[in-house]
């Protein structure tokens, strides 16, 4: 059984997108470009908010393809390193769109209030949204290597639930 076609779009899209995210925060960080770094940044971001609260909707209503033949620590390494990803990529976008609120001309839908963003709570929420990036980073590196682990050391089909090819032997997982 694999994921529905629609959350493994999502998941490659919330990928690329979060590469985006890196490349453009690395661009503003670094001055690397003009103001449309942190444009670019802004506007990805509000696009990943959207994506991921799709994600959640998606994945609320499919169940999690059938896994039993793995061991329970990796049944359960996985489930919390999945819930630990989506915790902190809801925290980082938050965070960062709250940061995102105290620039000067933020290209924002709904910005936060400017004198909340850059007073002393938004100032520490911006910290968090730069110290998540290490959480972030460390969490994503757990999910690569937890799927070459599969794709590469196990050879089994756990990576191929994640990919639009399909196999013969699969199913849908629907509700």
């Amino acid at each position: 059984m694999k994921y529905s076609p629609l959350l493994i779009i999502l998941h490659w899209v919330t990928l690329l997108l979060i590469l985006f995210m890196v490349f453009t925060g690395l661009a503003f960080r670094f001055e690397w470009g003009d103001a449309g770094a942190i444009r670019g940044h802004q506007t990805i971001g509000q696009l990943l908010i959207v994506v991921l609260a799709l994600r959640i909707l998606a994945k609320l209503r499919q169940r999690t393809p059938y896994q039993n033949p793995h061991p329970f620590w990796e049944r359960i390494a996985a489930r919390t390193t999945h819930g630990a990803l989506y915790l902190c990529m809801i925290a980082f976008v938050v965070t960062g769109y709250i940061a995102a609120s105290g620039l000067d001309r933020p290209v924002l839908v709904w910005p936060a209030g400017k004198a909340f963003a850059r007073s002393d709570t938004g100032e520490m929420i911006l910290e968090w949204h730069y110290a998540l990036k290490w959480v972030l980073l460390a969490l994503v590196t757990l999910h690569v290597l937890g799927a070459l682990k599969h794709l590469f050391w196990d050879k089994d089909d756990t990576f191929s639930h994640m990919t639009l090819r399909s196999r013969k032997d699969e199913t849908q997982c629907t509700k």
